[in-house]
Parts: structure tokens; C-alpha cells; sequence
């Protein structure tokens, strides 16, 4: 096996999770970038009305998460964007869980909600007030999630996502943190300068918190944005963090 086989064979495989209302397509072009770079990729489509099957709740996708970890092979750097932080950060022991990297992600600590972090400081385009309830489950208006979350993006690509976002269960805003992971293994945070559905003052403020910060020029989404900046950030990350 030549040297540059080697190297690939021994890479993390990352394991990507979406924010809220987003299923794991939001990921395609990081993947298709990672994997071209010889990384093994697994992004994650959580419960939900037209995504995957099962518990929509907040730890039932702690639950389908941590069933998809029991499933890869070798070292995992775990990579949230948004509400999956909340998510990554809520998983029990998994020994294969080498990192942690937080796209523009709620890191909370113990007894912290999405909510009480986002609602607290005003200024975010996706807080409570941009939000409906319909029964159990949360939406936006289309042109609300577009400004809040693609305004950087081409218009063809923003256009393709908010057709592809979903409802989300209510509680997954609500619910009180009861770990936090990211204190168990190495940790990063990159912070998204131009968000405006997690103003980038909340976002340093999360970022204290862990062991290593960037920030991109970019909108609350820099895996649509700004795919290969963010995937460059990833594998960096990624190897740093598995070879200590």
C-alpha cells in the first residue's frame, strides 16, 4: 500500500448533521468534496414529517444518532450544523467520537435549550417570532427561511432548499440539554460572520466554550454557501483533532 493509500485508509470517517428543518442533502456538496479528499462520509437525515422514520423528538434524534454511530467503522469526527450541535452534544459514550466541529451550532451546556440560547439576544431572523406552530410541529415561511438562512447563497441554490425544508417537532427547540459531550473530546467551533438566524455574537459566545475557533465570511449555511471553504475547514479540523 503506497503511502497516499495509507494516509486515506486511516482517516476519520465524518459524520455530518443537519440543523433543524434540514435533512442530510443540505450536506451533498461538503461530502462530494470530503470524500474526493478520501474522507468516508455519513451525512445524517433526522426523524421527522418527510424525512426519516421514528422518534421526531429531541432525544429521539439523540437516539437515531447515536444507532447511526454504532454503525461506522474506525475513528468519527462528528460534525453539527445549527440544532445539531444541540444534537451531537446530547450523545452518550461513544468511544469511536474522536471530535467535535460546530457549524454556527448551540455547543449548550447542561439545562440550556435552543431556544433560551437563540431567544435570549435579539437580532436572529429565525427566533421565536419567525417561527409557526401548526399541532406539534414548527415551520417558516418560505421568504422568512431565505433571508435567514441562504440570503448568501445563488438564488438557485436557496430556492432548492427551502423547497426542501420540513417540519420539526416543537420540543426540539425547547428541551433542556442533559450532557455536554463537546467537554469529552477535542472540539471546534466555526463561526459564521454574516448569520442572521445565530448572530455571530451568540455564536462567539458558544465558541469560548470549546478548544478551537474560526470564522467564515458567511450566512448561516456555508455548506451551500461555501462548500469548499468549509469542507477545507473540516478535514483540517478533522486530522488535527484524530492524530493527538
Amino acid at each position: 500500500m503506497s503511502g497516499s493509500d495509507s494516509q486515506r485508509k486511516s482517516l476519520p470517517t465524518i459524520v455530518l448533521v443537519p440543523g433543524m428543518w434540514h435533512a442530510a442533502s443540505a450536506w451533498d456538496a461538503v461530502v462530494k468534496l470530503l470524500e474526493a479528499d478520501g474522507f468516508p462520509c455519513v451525512p445524517v437525515t433526522l426523524p421527522g414529517p418527510g424525512r426519516a422514520g421514528g422518534d421526531a423528538t429531541f432525544h429521539g434524534h439523540r437516539d437515531h444518532l447515536e444507532r447511526v454511530l454504532t454503525g461506522v467503522a474506525g475513528d468519527v469526527v462528528l460534525v453539527g450544523h445549527s440544532y445539531g450541535g444541540a444534537v451531537i452534544g446530547e450523545i452518550r459514550a461513544v468511544p469511536a467520537v474522536r471530535s467535535m466541529i460546530f457549524v454556527a451550532a448551540f455547543c449548550l451546556e447542561v439545562g440550556e435549550s435552543v431556544a433560551a440560547v437563540n431567544d435570549a439576544q435579539p437580532g436572529s431572523d429565525a427566533g421565536a417570532s419567525a417561527i409557526v406552530r401548526s399541532g406539534d410541529y414548527l415551520s417558516m415561511a418560505p421568504e422568512t427561511a431565505k433571508e435567514a438562512f441562504y440570503h448568501d447563497c445563488p438564488p438557485a441554490v436557496a430556492e432548492q432548499a427551502v423547497a426542501s425544508l420540513t417540519p420539526e417537532f416543537h420540543d426540539t427547540r425547547t428541551t433542556r440539554a442533559t450532557r455536554a459531550a463537546w467537554r469529552e473530546v477535542p472540539s471546534h467551533y466555526v463561526v459564521c460572520t454574516q448569520d442572521r438566524a445565530i448572530v455571530p455574537d451568540v455564536q462567539r459566545t458558544l465558541a469560548a466554550r470549546l478548544d478551537s475557533v474560526r470564522e467564515i465570511d458567511s450566512g448561516h449555511c456555508p455548506m451551500l454557501s461555501q462548500p469548499g471553504r468549509l469542507a477545507r475547514i473540516i478535514a483540517d479540523v478533522a486530522v488535527r483533532t484524530t492524530r493527538q
